[in-house]
């Protein structure tokens, strides 16, 4: 199937999902109202890319910890025969300079207010992928999350655990004239929303009807941007009216990286997707036969070549532009995966730094359509709900992406004038023999190309099907010698790993907090032989499939 071979019988996690087969078009999403919108748009003769920005446009409304209308996006598709890749994702303030961060006194770039925030890039994204490569209007994608936001929808379990935490965390870092402004949007009712409440949110209706009638130009030159730079002055911000101009998407090919005969698909920086095609690169000097998922070998081959991976990558990516170091060809080049792998010691658990290759809180979603057309595409606010910088009269809540940003003097990533920082979210496409085999992805920050580095191995080395590769327990590097797994891995194997060296954290992620999940949230759509559509969504939260 799809290129790939599958077996349904190798492998059973006690997931109660199933894999889903469509043969008209199908939509994968973290929300079920968010795919109903998308499967809507199928329906109306739209194609993949309009069914999945209308689920970019309602996710802010369901998940709005996970996303707002001040993120980023960034998509890989196929259609009119050729994968295309576009980054939208915005810059910082002219004036966040590096003078201006040092007389702040920061040791490392705030994750709330204003200097974390950077402009929305996603309205452009919608904008563009619908005029360039839809079938269908503006108007037309966004008419479903307009509905929700003024007729309102109930909140799930999932999402509701995000509110409370995520205000106690941000409430020391901004002000009270922000706070209320928060609690104006989400706690309209002196509270966070209860699971099942019917929820409005007006001011975000008001905001999607300003971006149809000015086709997304009110967010760069006109009242939305205006209301910006407003309260941006009020309230202690740098932001003027002329960092808004010239913002658009970048589009781009997408980085590809042979993994045994699949082509793994991602962007290139300033997103971290090519931090997985290095630990890929690194891996497939390995031989892992059908049978080895959740070994103690596996698990501590991807350990190692992740961290060698980001190790790198934490030390070369950022805007594109001020890359001067290395080139993405440096970074993927196979005698320098071979150097990296030559460093893995396989009986101990070691701290990577980075080489020298020039010596030699988000929603993801996907759709694919009967005519052949498939989206990878993922949306974020970085950390639950941005910056909590909040315009109240639009519900919009302004990303925290200058978080990312280092403060290191000579890093291609320090904070600076009209930059983009490393970017976490990352969509994924797979190929063979030039062909498309389907859009995927993991959301969860730093998780991120770790689980497509997973999801990958899962379906290419181990034949899991698309449910079971996302069903299947994960780990998560968060530093040094530290990583997070799934206590649904085989305890001896766990015993094992930590007599090598890891330092090792269990959790079980379906019962966590919202906050508290550090495993990530999928989706997977593969086009099989057959000329169907094979789907799996996730678990861990509110995952939908539907299908026509």
């Amino acid at each position: 199937m799809a290129g790939l071979t599958f077996d349904p019988y190798s492998y059973n996690f006690g997931s109660l999902r199933r894999t889903i087969h469509s043969k008209k078009g199908m939509v994968a999403c973290t929300h079920p109202l968010a795919a109903e919108a998308g499967l809507r748009m199928l329906w109306k003769g739209g194609n993949a890319i309009d069914a999945c920005v209308a689920m970019a446009m309602i996710l802010p409304l369901v998940e709005p910890a996970a996303t707002t209308y001040g993120s980023d996006n960034f998509a890989i598709f196929w259609t009119k025969d050729k994968l295309h890749g576009m980054s939208s994702s915005g810059w910082s303030p002219a004036k966040l300079t590096e003078e201006y961060v040092k007389s702040k006194g920061y040791t490392a770039m705030p994750r709330s207010g204003w200097d974390s925030t950077t402009i929305p890039g996603c309205v452009r994204g919608w904008v563009n992928l619908v005029e360039k490569f839809g079938k269908l209007t503006l108007a037309d994608v966004a008419q479903p999350a307009i509905e929700y936001a003024e007729e309102g929808h109930p909140m799930t379990p999932y999402v509701v655990g995000s509110f409370d935490k995520r205000l106690g965390m941000i409430s020391p870092l901004i002000s009270d004239e922000q706070i209320e402004n928060f609690r104006k949007v989400w706690y309209k009712h002196g509270k966070a929303p209860a699971p099942g409440q019917l929820c409005h949110f007006p001011e975000m209706g008001r905001f999607l009807r300003e971006v149809v009638e000015t086709n997304g130009e009110s967010v760069y030159s006109g009242k939305i941007a205006q209301a910006i730079v407003d309260l941006s002055k009020k309230t202690g911000g740098l932001w003027e009216m002329e960092d808004f101009e010239n913002f658009d998407s970048i589009f781009h090919d997408p980085l590809r990286v042979n993994y045994r005969g699949v082509e793994v698909c991602e962007l290139p920086p300033n997103g971290q997707g090519i931090v997985a095609l290095m630990a890929l690169n690194i891996l497939k000097g390995f031989e892992f036969g059908e049978y080895d998922f959740g070994t103690p070998r596996t698990l501590h081959l991807q350990m190692e070549a992740l961290k060698l991976a980001f190790a790198d990558g934490k030390r070369y990516i950022a805007d594109q532009e001020y890359m001067t170091q290395v080139t993405c060809d440096d970074l993927l080049n196979e005698k320098y995966a071979e150097e990296r792998r030559a460093l893995i010691d396989m009986n101990k658990a070691q701290d990577f730094k980075a080489g020298d290759p020039t010596a030699s809180d988000t929603v993801y979603f996907a759709a694919a359509d009967t005519d052949g057309n498939m989206i990878s595409m993922i949306q974020s606010c970085y950390t639950p709900f941005g910056s909590g910088v909040v315009v109240p009269e639009y519900g919009l809540a302004l990303q925290s992406r200058c978080a990312s940003f280092t403060i290191e003097d000579g890093h291609p990533n320090n904070a600076g004038p009209h930059k983009r920082p490393y970017q976490t979210i990352i969509p994924a496409f797979l190929m063979k023999d030039g062909k498309p085999l389907g859009p995927f992805g993991l959301m969860g920050g730093y998780m991120q190309p770790q689980g497509h580095t997973q999801v990958v191995m899962n379906m290419v080395d181990f034949h899991m099907n698309p449910q079971n590769a996302l069903d299947a327990p994960r780990f998560c590097w968060s530093a040094g010698l530290n990583f997070d797994l799934e206590d649904h891995f085989n305890p001896a194997v766990i015993d094992a790993l930590v007599r090598k060296g890891h330092q090792i954290s269990t959790h079980n992620a379906y019962t966590a907090d919202y906050c508290d999940r550090p495993f990530g949230r999928g989706q997977i759509i593969l086009l099989t032989d057959e000329n169907t559509l094979i789907g799996g969504t996730e678990g861990r939260g509110d995952g939908a499939i539907y299908c026509r």
